[in-house]
């Protein structure tokens, strides 16, 4: 068989994963508002690519639920689905305080360096409504809490759900003005159990974490008082 005609997959499959990574980390950091409509034509031109990378990327990102399909070949953002949020909320507040308590036996002094650098940065970024890295810096350190987890189906399976999360967060948080105070207290008393080794505690702390961040969200998508966290 004559396969010489055949092209090489090395560097379009390079290029596809190139133009998924930059669509999704402008989703996940609120460049797009939802509704937005999306045309592989002018994302091909944006990011100087054929349009079949951007076609491949865009059907990645609907299977993630980043991305509906919409008119004239092209895609709108996703918008926030009040029910689907409230599923995903509600799996996450079963499994994440679970693989924080599992993990908290072998938390250790470097984990918990890195998680109050992670909470100052997510403070700078409060200060300066940039939504996008606030919310990235909570998602690392909540993934951080339940690092060591030594269930890595469970790990999986929130992480899994991480993108979907961290999009709902970053639409919620549109158009409001914020205190970072309260969430940032919960963030502190979180790490403190966790570093005392309260395995009881900082279960049950993040499960209400979870719970206050999902009412957040649905009452509005966020009030006066701070957004809801992802």
């Amino acid at each position: 068989m004559n396969v010489a005609k055949i092209e090489p997959l090395v560097d379009r499959a390079s290029r596809a994963e190139q133009v998924y990574s930059a669509l999704r980390e402008a989703l996940l950091s609120g460049v797009f508002a939802p509704g937005d409509h999306l045309s592989e034509g002018a994302v091909a031109e944006q990011l100087n690519v054929s349009k079949t990378p951007v076609r491949e990327a865009m059907s990645s990102l609907k299977a993630k639920g980043l991305l509906i399909a919409g008119p004239k070949r092209g895609v709108l953002v996703a918008k926030i689905d009040a029910r689907v949020v409230e599923e995903i909320y509600g799996v996450r507040a079963l499994l994440e305080p679970e693989a924080v308590r599992l993990a908290v036996p072998f938390f250790d002094t470097e984990l918990l360096g890195r998680a109050r650098q992670l909470l100052d940065n997510a403070s700078r970024h409060g200060a300066r409504q940039d939504f996008g890295a606030l919310s990235q810096s909570n998602r690392d350190f909540h993934e951080l809490l339940y690092e060591r987890c030594p269930n890595f189906t469970m790990k999986s399976l929130i992480n899994d759900m991480r993108d979907q999360l961290q999009f709902a967060a970053v639409s919620g948080w549109r158009g409001i003005t914020a205190s970072w105070e309260y969430e940032r207290g919960e963030h502190l008393a979180l790490l403190e159990a966790v570093a005392n080794a309260e395995t009881e505690r900082a279960a049950q702390l993040c499960k209400t974490h979870i719970e206050r961040a999902l009412a957040k969200i649905l009452s509005g998508h966020g009030s006066a008082d701070g957004p809801g966290d992802q």
